[in-house]
């Protein structure tokens, strides 16, 4: 990955324009992300400082880059679904995201019957080959997701954080949210 343009050497350039588009000085930036005078940030625009996950996430989190931060996990590897992000100008329309979503679900309906053809097809101590083109059409399904969100959050104000923090509470008392560490322990004790 080092000829693509989602590498750590690049960071500093696409934090530098992501702050500037959001509208912030070096300064006002550093207040938003923890008390960093502008120097810092500077240091850190220009290369000097080496950017942590954390850091970049949230920097993109204060200039509210949400596909940055999906770039950040998939720059550093931080979960193994994390993609190459969606380019920022393919959520600048709610209505086109919406459309997008319905064709992808659409075509992840079919997906999902050619995965289950496939699956009842298995038998044990028979080696196939994994059904990659369904897999990868219920894959797109997320990618899709996440431009209507990041497009509805552009277009109308919905704060992302405030749905998650919403679902979460709804799957914790609906009891399908991971339970705590300890839970988890006595279950595999």
């Amino acid at each position: 990955m080092q000829n693509s343009p989602y590498n750590q050497r690049n960071l500093p350039k696409i934090m530098r324009r992501v702050r500037k588009e959001a509208g912030y000085s070096q300064y006002q930036l550093g207040t938003l992300i923890g008390g960093r005078d502008q120097r810092n940030v500077s240091d850190i625009e220009n290369g000097y400082v080496k950017p942590t996950p954390e850091l970049c996430i949230n920097w993109f989190k204060a200039c509210g880059a949400y596909e940055h931060i999906d770039l950040v996990h998939f720059i550093f590897k931080l979960h193994p679904l994390a993609a190459a992000p969606i380019d920022p100008a393919l959520n600048d329309s709610a209505h086109k995201a919406l459309i997008n979503l319905v064709q992808e679900m659409k075509d992840a309906q079919k997906a999902i019957s050619d995965l289950a053809e496939w699956l009842n097809n298995t038998r044990p101590g028979k080696t196939v080959e994994l059904p990659m083109q369904a897999i990868k059409q219920i894959y797109d399904l997320t990618q899709a997701n996440k431009t209507l969100m990041y497009s509805m959050s552009r277009e109308f104000g919905l704060k992302i954080t405030d749905l998650t923090d919403k679902w979460s509470k709804k799957a914790i008392v609906a009891e399908v949210a991971m339970h705590k560490r300890q839970d988890r322990e006595a279950v595999l004790a």
